[in-house]
């Protein structure tokens, strides 16, 4: 199976990359900047590309050339705590998800696309794919995610829409999971700030790659949305203690805090959790967050 990567060099695509290399896949990636993070240490690793997706000819030439099984469109302006203007937001997750739904049609190409959990509201509580969508108060990078849901279901064929939650998991200097986030701080002495007000159903990066694995591995209408979670749901400040212990951390390197009290941060309290049932129904299971944190250690 060949398999096109955007976002190559992002954390979940320099992930993925790896990932799908191990499990016999011939996988072509494809990046906007940063080359220098991606893997190049296999003879299944194709040369990678560069492409920017808001370019719909340059991204139609690249599918066509590659003519891929599968692509993995991962490529997006992420980092919804922080603030971007409204339009590189639509330009790179609406404009270039579009694009290259466009180009996966052209082609007959199965297209997974990464969404979000945060286009439920910010108190939605247990959520599954069919319960109401409201972008949350995370600036405008979850109603671009939302709108590039759309794209993806009127221009592509073959398509799956993944919904996932605030990931973990070792990705390059550059990426910012949230084990990520802690390390950095803590490995400067600093108290990392996490929040008490805000839940979720933290999720492995490796999980969330065995989720597309049988997506591509079952589906067979491939117009198909699916939440993807962790085992449990909790606070940052929750996970982050239990990670902190996990790590050999003392836990006074976790500033306990609402949301609201760190300056300058986009967002408030929030409870999203992700009812998973439908994923687990072809076969899915997440880890338990010991289990990944063993593994993160390995």
């Amino acid at each position: 199976m060949k398999i096109l990567i955007t976002g190559a060099s992002g954390f979940v695509g320099w992930n993925g990359v790896q990932y799908f290399i191990d499990r016999g896949c011939y996988v072509q990636p494809t990046f906007h900047s940063l080359p220098h993070y991606l893997h190049n240490h296999s003879e299944r690793f194709l040369s990678p590309v560069h492409v920017n997706v808001r370019d719909g000819s340059m991204v139609e030439d690249v599918v066509s050339r590659v003519q891929p099984d599968i692509i993995l469109h991962f490529a997006a302006l992420a980092r919804p705590q922080q603030k971007h203007s409204g339009d590189i937001l639509h330009q790179i997750n609406v404009v270039g998800t579009a694009n290259v739904a466009s180009a996966a049609a052209h082609t007959k190409t199965h297209l997974i696309f990464l969404s979000t959990d945060l286009v439920y509201p910010a108190d939605a509580g247990l959520v599954n794919e069919s319960s109401s969508v409201a972008p949350s108060d995370a600036g405008a990078y979850a109603s671009s995610k939302l709108a590039a849901e759309e794209q993806v279901k009127q221009k592509a064929d073959c398509w799956t829409i993944i919904r996932p939650t605030l990931m973990f998991g070792h990705g390059t200097p550059r990426s910012n999971s949230f084990t990520q986030f802690l390390e950095k701080k803590w490995k400067k002495g600093e108290p990392a700030p996490v929040f008490s007000d805000q839940i979720r159903s933290f999720l492995y990066v490796g999980d969330l790659l065995k989720g597309i694995e049988r997506v591509v591995q079952t589906s067979e209408s491939h117009r198909e949305t699916y939440v993807c979670g962790g085992s449990e749901d909790l606070s940052r400040a929750d996970f982050a203690l239990r990670y902190a212990h996990a790590s050999g951390v003392d836990r006074s390197l976790c500033a306990v805090m609402k949301s609201t009290e760190l300056e300058g941060y986009v967002g408030g309290p929030s409870d999203i959790r992700l009812d998973t049932s439908k994923l687990q129904a072809i076969g899915w299971t997440p880890q338990t967050l010991e289990e990944s944190f063993m593994q993160m250690n390995q």
